[in-house]
């Protein structure tokens, strides 16, 4: 059992896009929910040119997934961001993760909403996910995501 006091806070990093056109996101949080906002954060740092002054982002947009495990949770959930990062573009400017629940056949279902001006304004290009994200869970760290997204 891992002694949440001893895991940090929830964090993530990511790398520069590659000249093949692929970046990685790492995101850690003391349990699974507060791990699955990090790497929702971490995409939309890769994804979205930040705003350069303070926004209005009194408008949401909908996010939600669903998964047999916590990798596939967190993939459907990033297709959908990604999916809304495609019709909004830049003027999507943050990310919550709203709740999290145990489905009764042991998977998970999980909804978000990002907010900005959301103005329809589609970047020129929008990666998806290149694979399968992997979890896993470590007593220093919590819950752990690694995932890679690819520029068509």
């Amino acid at each position: 059992m891992i002694d949440r006091k001893d895991v940090p806070a929830p964090r993530f990093t990511t790398s520069p896009w590659s000249p093949a056109g692929i970046a990685t996101l790492h995101a850690t949080g003391p349990d699974f929910r507060t791990a699955l906002e990090a790497g929702l954060h971490a995409v939309l740092a890769l994804v979205v040119v930040p705003p350069q002054t303070p926004l209005d982002t009194g408008r949401t947009a909908p996010i939600g997934g669903e998964g047999d495990d916590l990798g596939s949770l967190f993939g459907d959930l990033v297709e959908d961001l990604l999916g809304q990062i495609e019709f909004f573009g830049d003027s999507l400017h943050d990310v919550v993760l709203d709740g999290v629940l145990r489905r009764g056949d042991g998977g998970y279902v999980a909804w978000a909403h990002g907010s900005g001006t959301l103005e329809a304004a589609s970047p020129s290009v929008v990666p998806r996910l290149l694979g399968p994200p992997i979890t896993s869970e470590s007593a220093n760290l919590g819950v752990v995501l690694h995932a890679s997204l690819q520029r068509p």
